[in-house]
């Protein structure tokens, strides 16, 4: 890893960054379990560009959320979906984050550099300039230069004006004011995150940062009062360990054009598992005892790295 090789991340928000730029060179990657904060910028940028990381924020570690914002960012860039920041990933990302050389400086002063003096000057005498000063002879009386007269100017002649007759004031209709409706107050907009992942639509690669697409409003609470805890996408085995209540409920949408075949298993020991056709939805269950808030944890297990499975998770108690 050669920092000013010619091959280095270009964008302010990574370029100098000793792991990122080992990751841009190919002699390693970041992934679940690493920390620093090289993984808080990534978090940074994922969040600025519409991927939150909902739960643990930018806090500088590799964790399971942060693995899912990666995937999401990966699967709209059109980007290999593993999960983790490699050359590939960071180069898609820092180009995003280029906004161009910095303006070149103003051009040097013209104005001439002052030398150094070893000693300092010694004022010049005050001595008139003879032009400015009056001669007087001896035993004659000063003598004033002759000035010349100005030639006089004849001042030109101007007929007499004649007064204009009266004129009858023009009549003016009043203007009637335009009604103008008021202005609406401006909504202030918070620039926190929303809390939950959401599926990014697949798009090519750009060179600007990207917006999140507009998705389907998502049901506050579902058939049985469950309210709404978070959300994300599914296209490989992967885990997810969260709190919430004694009764959980995934609601899964395959979203590739192909059926997929899912499994969840939970720590209480329970496991489901079902084919969804394309554009279906199947609905997961899981209850335990315990007080609340449980900790749970739950592993996907799908047919394929190429299944694409949206969730969407209900619980009877939400963190705060």
């Amino acid at each position: 890893m050669t920092i000013g090789d010619g091959h280095d991340l270009k964008s302010r928000r990574f370029a100098g960054d000793e792991v990122l730029q080992a990751c841009y060179d190919k002699e390693r990657v970041l992934g679940r379990g690493d920390s620093g904060p090289a993984v808080k910028k990534v978090q940074e940028a994922l969040i600025i560009l519409g991927i939150p990381v909902p739960k643990v924020g930018a806090d500088g570690v590799f964790g399971g959320e942060t693995e899912l914002a990666v995937r999401s960012y990966q699967e709209a860039r059109g980007l290999k979906v593993d999960g983790i920041i490699g050359a590939e990933t960071i180069g898609s990302l820092d180009s995003e984050f280029y906004t161009g050389p910095p303006e070149p400086s103003a051009s040097p002063s013209t104005e001439p550099q002052m030398s150094e003096i070893p000693t300092p000057l010694k004022p010049e005498s005050p001595v008139r300039s003879p032009r400015a000063s009056t001669i007087i002879l001896e035993g004659e009386s000063p003598v004033e230069p002759k000035v010349p007269p100005a030639p006089s100017v004849k001042e030109p002649k101007v007929p007499p004006v004649e007064e204009a007759p009266d004129l009858e004031p023009l009549h003016v209709p009043p203007v009637k004011h335009a009604h103008v409706p008021p202005v609406p107050p401006v909504r202030e907009v918070s620039a926190r995150p929303e809390h939950t992942l959401r599926h990014v639509e697949t798009k090519p690669p750009s060179t600007a940062p990207f917006a999140a697409p507009v998705t389907p409003e998502i049901p506050q609470a579902d058939s049985q009062g469950r309210k709404f805890h978070s959300s994300g996408i599914w296209n490989e085995d992967s885990y997810l360990e969260i709190q919430g209540g004694q009764s959980m409920h995934f609601k899964v949408k395959n979203l590739h054009v192909h059926a997929s075949t899912i499994r969840i298993k939970a720590n209480n020991g329970e496991s489901q598992g079902a084919a969804i056709q394309s554009q279906n939805s199947s609905d997961f269950e899981f209850s335990r005892d315990g007080k609340e808030p449980c900790d749970w944890r739950f592993d996907i297990e799908t047919d394929s790295d190429t299944a694409l499975l949206e969730w969407y998770l209900y619980s009877n108690w939400i963190p705060e």
